[in-house]
């Protein structure tokens, strides 16, 4: 941080202590990008299983799922850029937030890549449903400590929001609907805090 992302911060923090309130958190774009592409990726899957695209020999997951890969990379250095600009980067709040959604982020990693390993290994198609209520109690936790952290009580409520989502999807993993049911809970889960959020946000350092 040079000097006068420094000085900016620091009036930024005067300000809202005159104001009598918290920085506002950060996160809200990476929420809304990540329950927008898990929604259409889900939805592209469940419609593929239910033969509603042309499954091209099985060839149209890898494809669904390697756009969805090359799409997340993208979205997510575009996104450490917009923060960039903003202002209370380094607000308690907001390094908190980082912190847990870092710490969430690389637990999905090594449940995706066990799932996808054990289908390859075991030859057992079924094996990367295992990610559903793993992802989304691990959202849970996030919200959850995020909430706590912040005192948002709001997002508490979708902190629970996401842990009954995980019960249903470990309930019901292998049936198809569970994508479609996933792809909803993408979007009550991730991208609604997500928006919520946004609007909070400070637009620009000024």
């Amino acid at each position: 941080m040079n000097r006068e992302e420094l000085l900016s911060d620091l009036s930024y923090a005067r300000a809202l202590a005159e104001e009598g309130r918290h920085a506002p958190l950060l996160g809200g774009g990476y929420l809304m990008f990540w329950g927008a592409l898990n929604t259409i990726a889900f939805t592209a899957h469940w419609t593929a299983l239910i033969d509603r695209l042309p499954r091209l020999d099985g060839f149209i997951f890898p494809i669904i799922w390697m756009s969805y890969g090359l799409v997340a990379a993208i979205g997510s250095y575009a996104l450490r850029r917009r923060i960039c600009e903003k202002p209370g980067r380094s607000a308690i709040g907001v390094r908190a937030e980082r912190a847990v959604w870092g710490g969430a982020a690389m637990a999905l990693l090594a449940i995706v890549l066990g799932s996808i390993a054990r289908m390859i290994v075991t030859d057992d198609p079924t094996a990367p449903n295992a990610i559903f209520g793993a992802a989304f109690a691990i959202y849970g936790a996030a919200l959850f400590a995020v909430a706590t952290l912040a005192e948002l009580g709001w997002m508490r409520r979708f902190a629970w929001l996401a842990a009954g989502v995980a019960l249903t999807l470990c309930l019901f993993a292998n049936d198809n609907w569970a994508y479609l049911y996933a792809a909803i809970g993408s979007l009550l889960v991730l991208a609604w805090p997500g928006a919520i959020l946004l609007k909070r946000e400070p637009a620009a350092i000024v």
